[in-house]
């Protein structure tokens, strides 16, 4: 990945290349997931960019003197009371959970009670950020950055990229092609019992009113776990088909086929795809959750719902199918206020919020 040169100068200004520092080791789980990725653009920027000596490990074992970051809640939970924590400066990002519900309460109030064990606490949404404040964390100790997105790999398709997609996925040229690219299943297989806090409910349910006064939607999913939607979908009589990517550079290739990008969630840490719909032109529709506010501004860069309301869903992507210029509106704000999340800017704030004024307390 290479970083235009106007960027550069703009990142590295008055930056020093750092020598005889502790190094920068980001844990991250090793499963081909989305928190690898945040892992690897996270320490390959701050490494090409400021000089930062950074590697993606999976344990912090036998390190010392160095800065650790944990990248998820539970690589956090499994290493909280690790003595190899003592011997370095510790960092801890926890993208979502609320800690009124069952399946996170445990698990944050851990958190909470051993804050102290931690030179920083770290999360992706203002959402996430005020919940720690209201919870009782320092606010000198929570920093808020936001997630990146690949603008070099995510980008929109050309007219004849669009058909040739469509056509390597069989989805008709015709249809009004609506994607949902994230696991809301229980487990990794077939997923029919569904994931309820990624509203996979709410996501059948919206199609289905669409699906009742627009027959001519086609439905594009991906990721692990789809079965739940899949039996919905097959239900309700929608057309659809479901590409499980096992390389994530092939993901873009799902964006260049759709006319429109639909989440449905109670609860997310991101999610990545509103900032890949928005990098790739194409529409965002979606519940208010994570960080899907701190980026999009509805009726500017994408259409916004309340939780739960599939109803308001449907009328908004429905909005979307009736109005092509509002489309092109929503494309046109989308790409330019994605160019603020591009890795080598979000980078860069991880350095400079949240590495380099660790780096003195560590020497």
């Amino acid at each position: 990945m290479s970083i235009p040169r106007g960027i550069r100068s703009l990142l590295s200004l008055a930056t020093p290349r750092l020598r005889n520092q502790p190094s920068l080791y980001y844990i991250a789980p090793f499963v081909n997931w989305v928190l690898d990725w945040e892992a690897h653009y996270i320490t390959r920027n701050v490494k090409e960019i400021f000089g930062l000596n950074a590697h993606v490990v999976k344990s912090a074992k036998g390190l010392s003197g160095q800065l650790v970051h944990y990248g998820s809640l539970w690589d956090i939970l499994a290493n909280v009371d690790a003595k190899h924590n003592k011997r370095n400066t510790v960092i801890g990002t926890i993208f979502h959970g609320h800690i009124d519900s069952p399946e996170f309460s445990d698990a944050l109030d851990k958190i909470l009670r051993f804050q102290d064990r931690f030179a920083r606490l770290h999360t992706a949404s203002t959402i996430m950020y005020e919940r720690f404040l209201k919870w009782g964390v320092r606010p000198e100790k929570l920093i808020f950055i936001p997630l990146g997105v690949d603008l070099e790999r995510f980008k929109p398709a050309t007219a004849e990229q669009r058909l040739a997609r469509r056509r390597e996925l069989g989805i008709p040229e015709d249809a009004f092609c609506i994607g949902s690219f994230h696991k809301d299943g229980q487990g990794m297989a077939e997923g029919n019992v569904p994931k309820l806090i990624k509203g996979p409910d709410i996501l059948v349910d919206a199609l289905t009113r669409i699906h009742a006064r627009h027959k001519n939607i086609f439905v594009l999913l991906s990721a692990p776990a789809r079965g739940y939607v899949k039996l919905g979908l097959d239900a309700a009589g929608i057309r659809y088909v479901h590409v499980v990517e096992e390389d994530f550079h092939r993901i873009p290739r799902l964006f260049d086929a759709i006319d429109v990008y639909l989440l449905a969630s109670r609860e997310e840490g991101g999610p990545k795809g509103v900032l890949e719909a928005l990098a790739s032109g194409v529409p965002f529709v979606g519940t208010q959750v994570g960080l899907v506010p701190d980026v999009v501004t509805d009726e500017q860069d994408g259409l916004l719902t309340s939780i739960e309301d599939s109803a308001a869903l449907a009328s908004a992507v429905e909005q979307l199918i009736e109005d092509a210029e509002l489309r092109q509106q929503l494309i046109e704000h989308g790409l330019q206020r994605i160019q603020q999340f591009g890795w080598p800017l979000i980078a860069s704030r991880y350095y400079r919020e949240l590495y380099e004024p660790l780096l003195p307390v560590l020497k």
